[in-house]
């Protein structure tokens, strides 16, 4: 029987936080938040990065388990569990390429866009941190390889849907 102890985190758990850790995101004040254009400097994110939104939410988590993403802090990646989307920030000027021909439902933030970040330690419903650099290091996701790995872990799941 799995265990906590003997379970391995996944990025699959952010998908439905537990009540308390709901209650705190809805409850978080307006200085939670702040509106920022895509690129520029904020909490401990420095500037230089542009982001993909990954719709539904359980599809941008099944394709950073894909990867085999650490759950280590260092990478930038943020929930917005009032649209079901996944935003992971990846290095400038990757974007529009890996989105271009790439799976469908996965959308560039590039300069010029605009994204509601969270502030501080958790943020709030529309903007959590799942995975929150540090001020001294932060990794960009490879936005190629997190696209191939949207696919990848669609493909997965169809051969588990027609395997049941």
């Amino acid at each position: 029987m799995a265990t906590p102890e003997n379970t391995a985190r996944t990025w699959a758990q952010f998908l439905n936080p537990d009540e308390r850790a709901l209650d705190r995101l809805r409850r978080a004040g307006r200085d939670a938040t702040s509106l920022v254009a895509v690129g520029s400097s904020w909490d401990t994110v420095r500037g230089g990065w542009e982001a993909l939104a990954i719709a539904p939410l359980e599809r941008g988590l099944a394709a950073l388990d894909e990867l085999g993403l650490d759950l280590d802090g260092e990478h930038p990646v943020i929930a917005d569990y009032g649209r079901s989307e996944l935003l992971v920030l990846v290095p400038e000027g990757t974007a529009a390429r890996a989105v271009d021909g790439g799976p469908q439902g996965v959308r560039a933030l590039t300069a010029g866009s605009w994204l509601v970040v969270p502030n501080g330690p958790t943020g709030v419903y529309v903007a959590a941190w799942l995975s929150r650099p540090n001020r001294f290091h932060g990794r960009y996701v490879d936005s190629a390889r997190l696209c191939g790995a949207v696919l990848s872990a669609e493909a997965r799941r169809g051969e588990h849907a027609r395997a049941h």
